[in-house]
């Protein structure tokens, strides 16, 4: 192990003394010919010796982070059996892992397990050509065209809603974004009241990065990565299936085809130039990396918007003002004359970002702030505790829609911001979520009024759960009334 003056935790920075000058050291990453000199970060002063660094995380991986960083914008923990683990808490620092040393960055082995060779996961010139091949169906022109797919999936759970129900809005919500993912990306409307074993499956992908079994090493055979593999069998298997649907009437022009898979057929059949990234082992993984990406976050993103209205009468009623002036139901052209659904959908990211962490693994050794952090190292972007610093909100922890009504974009970093990730690998799923939000927070929020029927921690915040994304707990009560 590398010798470290800081060791034993050293004498941290207060957060007004962080050093965030990346400059400071020079040559090609900051790095200087005797990088080696140059000490790790060091580890946080006051969550006790690193050894006890997993159990503090098992316990609550969010308060450990913020507790964490107070020690500075790079610090180190370690983990039971893996090696040491290093912690980025500043936009500056994002940019370089995203943008302008992103070589520097890959991806961690975490998305390597969940999504195979997946958009998510590839990296290079295969990320470029399967980029290429979905990124039609996620530009905007073709994101609008899902809006009345979107409208119509949400009225078609929502009209089973009955004055005074009481149920796990969370749980409820992922049934919901479900529907509409399989119906417009998927081409294959689920059964309301069916097709339970893939939304399991879809819901045990989270499994694996639950913080029982996250902090542990990988070979150890916990009970979620049971569930988490016998969900990825179980998806495949679905894959399976509607790509042999796909392949009996494949369309004769890729430019054609109305949903994800058919895309990807119709590239294989035409033997277009991305056909040699799109095996079917690749299509498998396309449709789990889809899956996953492309309703978790909303649910996530609706979740906690509807706690928010649920605490605050004043935002609510601005909120429903503006969605009762709607003559019917909310279309694609309305969604940007929604300004108060719009900045309500900014504060719940800023504040419950679904992708709350990056992990990525060091390609070569980089200096940060004048520490050294080696090559093949795993590194933690931590978007959370950016989009919270008070160096770059006022009131970081205050759910507070306004603050987005004047110029706080164009005077922010461009990455203290990021709930989907920035530069090249900007999440490609962008526009089709903050569509989906905003279509069915205004479609929920002319007819029905969602109560919050938990407790809210001592601090205010809802009950959280932290996984691959950010939660709320399981089993959190909604009662719904009819407006």
């Amino acid at each position: 192990m590398d010798s470290d003056p800081s060791a034993d935790g050293g004498p941290p920075s207060t957060p007004s003394e962080r050093n965030t000058d990346t400059t400071a050291v020079s040559g090609p990453l900051g790095a200087t010919n005797d990088t080696e000199s140059l000490p790790l970060p060091p580890y946080p002063s006051d969550l006790g010796p690193p050894t006890l660094h997993v159990a503090r995380q098992m316990r609550d991986v969010l308060e450990f982070s913020r507790r964490a960083h107070e020690s500075g914008d790079v610090v180190r923990t370690r983990l039971l059996g893996q090696g040491e683990e290093f912690h980025l808490a500043h936009p500056e620092f994002l940019k370089r892992v995203l943008v302008s040393e992103r070589n520097a960055f890959g991806k961690s082995a975490d998305f390597d397990l969940t999504f195979g060779e997946g958009l998510l996961t590839v990296e290079g010139e295969q990320w470029r050509r399967q980029r290429g091949a979905l990124q039609p169906l996620f530009a905007r022109e073709s994101v609008m065209g899902y809006a009345e797919g979107i409208t119509e999936q949400v009225r078609r759970r929502t009209d089973r809603w009955s004055d005074g129900d009481r149920f796990d809005l969370q749980c409820e919500l992922t049934g919901m974004t479900l529907d509409v993912l399989f119906a417009t990306v998927l081409g294959r409307e689920l059964a309301l009241d069916g097709d339970e074993r893939l939304r399991a499956a879809a819901e045990n992908l989270h499994e694996w990065f639950v913080p029982t079994s996250l902090f542990l090493p990988p070979w150890v055979p916990t009970p979620a990565r049971r569930r988490f593999e016998a969900a990825k069998v179980t998806l495949r298997e679905e894959a399976d299936r509607l790509l042999a649907e796909r392949r009996a009437d494949p369309p004769t022009n890729p430019a054609d085809a109305e949903d994800l898979l058919s895309l990807l057929v119709g590239l294989q059949e035409v033997g277009a130039d991305e056909s040699a990234m799109l095996t079917d082992d690749r299509l498998r993984d396309q449709m789990i990396t889809i899956l996953f990406a492309g309703h978790d976050t909303t649910t996530t993103l609706l979740t906690f918007a509807f706690w928010a209205l649920a605490n605050d009468p004043e935002i609510k009623a601005r909120f429903q003002e503006e969605v009762d002036r709607l003559d019917g139901r909310p279309t694609a052209e309305d969604v940007g004359e929604l300004p108060v659904t719009d900045r309500l959908v900014t504060e719940t990211l800023r504040l419950y970002p679904p992708v709350y962490v990056l992990p990525r693994r060091t390609t070569r050794s980089v200096v940060l702030s004048g520490y050294r952090i080696p090559a093949d190292e795993r590194v933690i972007a931590e978007i959370r505790r950016i989009q919270r610093d008070p160096r770059f909100f006022d009131a970081p922890e205050e759910f507070r829609p306004s603050r987005w009504q004047g110029d706080l974009r164009s005077e922010l970093h461009d990455f203290a911001y990021a709930p989907f990730g920035g530069g090249p690998r900007v999440c490609i799923g962008r526009e089709f979520a903050l569509l989906e939000a905003k279509l069915a927070l205004a479609t929920i929020g002319r007819e029905y009024d969602l109560y919050w029927l938990g407790e809210n921690q001592a601090d205010g915040e809802p009950p959280l759960s932290p996984a691959m994304t950010l939660r709320m707990e399981q089993g959190q009560e909604f009662l719904v009334t009819e407006r």
